[in-house]
């Protein structure tokens, strides 16, 4: 296996998907990006996809050559966060910010999002799980089953309201959520296309997308009013967010910075949690010597109270689950940069505009840096005796300056939510058929996960 301090592949050329024409290329990853992606990785550490006008589509496969775009100075690569989509859904927030702007941004953030205020946040969500408890003791009671699709996506966007807001707002919530959801997949479609329509055009999709950011948009601002009139019991992040300011000159955020960063917290403290959780909760039913093991560490827990937030640090199986659950689905299966000139990427010279992609889960699964890379075993992670290869090879958070800011809160989430549900209930597949993937902007499940319950 590759060590983390190995030095980048020696190669002045890339391996090539495509022969003329090039956009070929580009369709068959609109197709079935992640069976091209797969094929593309053993072609070598720098693969040529394909190519539309002078866009050329580069895989990065070699870790160490991640390592050096990941962490490449801004003025040699920068995100890809610039399309008009994304800045609707998230305006001029840390997502879609870029150099010496994102730095600051992101320096302002850090206190919203440090260790200290998992406690607070977890108090504020605890009561969103034992409502789905409730739920699903009506199910279990039956020897009935649960769309876990649904209650994973329903229970984090209560968890991450219930956080940001202090108090449910379930109109805001139900537009947040359509107008994310759409516009992911909106900006899915277009990712690949050979010709996309901008915005501002009068086609039904963009009328769509665009009411929904309005609405959203004004939900949330009606949200920030009130809550600076009737601040709720608990802080919650808005109030966080609310006293972030610029560490020059002191002064705090605009209306619309704060609008900004309520959206961008929102989606990746639900979207993204609630996908991992999908695919925890479907390994789990399919792997029950996994499961309970997780249930016997739970059982060493008080049983005479709810989980508590300390219990969380003592849950170290439950973690090393979680982990491998995100290795084999990582909700963020692709990262996208641009080179903004001329970058050496080892011995191969890239050309200003090229796209440079890595996939999270091509390299997850790839047998050069992990043992038995489709097998589910959280002890890689538990024991270390065969974990990650190198940092530049799990990257479920992101790597480099920009990896996720709110991993703590996301690995809180998670844990809170398999602990209490497992040890409560007990799940199988209703269905035992492998899962189907499915590839937008984050990795999804074609199918709705429907597992059978009974109470333990």
């Amino acid at each position: 296996m590759i060590k983390a301090g190995a030095s980048p592949a020696r190669t002045s050329r890339a391996a090539s998907m495509v022969r003329f024409p090039h956009f070929t290329g580009v369709v068959r990853m609109k197709r079935d990006p992640i069976r091209y992606f797969r094929e593309a990785a053993g072609k070598g550490p720098v693969v040529l996809l394909g190519r539309v006008g002078r866009r050329r589509f580069y895989q990065i496969n070699d870790p160490a050559l991640v390592r050096s775009v990941m962490t490449a100075p801004r003025e040699d690569v920068g995100m890809t966060r610039t399309t008009d989509i994304l800045a609707a859904l998230f305006g001029d927030s840390v997502f879609t910010m870029q150099g010496e702007r994102w730095r600051r941004r992101r320096d302002e953030l850090q206190p919203a999002f440090r260790t200290s205020n998992l406690p607070e946040l977890f108090g504020t969500a605890a009561g969103e799980v034992a409502e789905t408890v409730g739920r699903f003791a009506e199910a279990a009671e039956t020897r009935g089953s649960v769309d876990c699709s649904a209650a994973m996506l329903d229970l984090l966007q209560r968890m991450i309201v219930r956080m940001m807001f202090g108090v449910a707002v379930p109109e805001t919530a139900r537009q947040l959520s359509e107008a994310f959801d759409y516009g992911l997949e909106y900006r899915q479609r277009r990712r690949w296309s050979l010709l996309s329509l901008p915005l501002w055009f009068p086609s039904p999709a963009s009328a769509r997308f665009n009411d929904g950011v309005r609405r959203l948009n004004g939900s949330i601002r009606e949200i920030i009013e009130d809550y600076r009139a009737h601040p709720p019991e608990r802080a919650g992040l808005l109030k966080m967010l609310m006293e972030c300011q610029d560490d020059e000159t002191g002064t705090g955020w605009t209306d619309d910075e704060l609008l900004a960063e309520v959206k961008t917290t929102f989606i990746a403290g639900w979207l993204t949690t609630s996908t991992a959780a999908i695919w925890l909760f479907d390994l789990l039913a399919r792997h029950p010597e996994v499961a309970a093991r997780v249930v016997a560490e739970l059982d060493t827990l008080p049983a005479d109270r709810p989980l508590a937030y300390e219990d969380l640090h003592d849950l170290a199986y439950v973690e090393a689950t979680i982990l491998e659950a995100m290795r084999l689905f990582p909700p963020g299966w692709l990262l996208s940069r641009r080179a903004r000139r001329t970058f050496r990427l080892g011995d191969l010279r890239v050309r200003r505009r090229a796209v440079l992609l890595v996939s999270p889960y091509v390299l997850h699964r790839d047998p050069a840096h992990w043992r038995e890379p489709d097998r589910f075993d959280p002890g890689r992670f538990h024991d270390r005796s065969h974990g990650e290869a190198g940092r530049a090879v799990f990257l479920p958070f992101g790597f480099g300056p920009r990896v996720c800011i709110g991993r703590g809160v996301a690995m809180m989430e998670l844990k809170m939510v398999v602990a209490t549900l497992l040890r409560n209930f007990r799940f199988t597949l209703a269905d035992p058929a492998p899962a189907r993937l499915n590839p937008v902007s984050f990795l999804r499940r074609a199918d709705p996960l429907i597992l059978d319950i009974t109470p333990r």
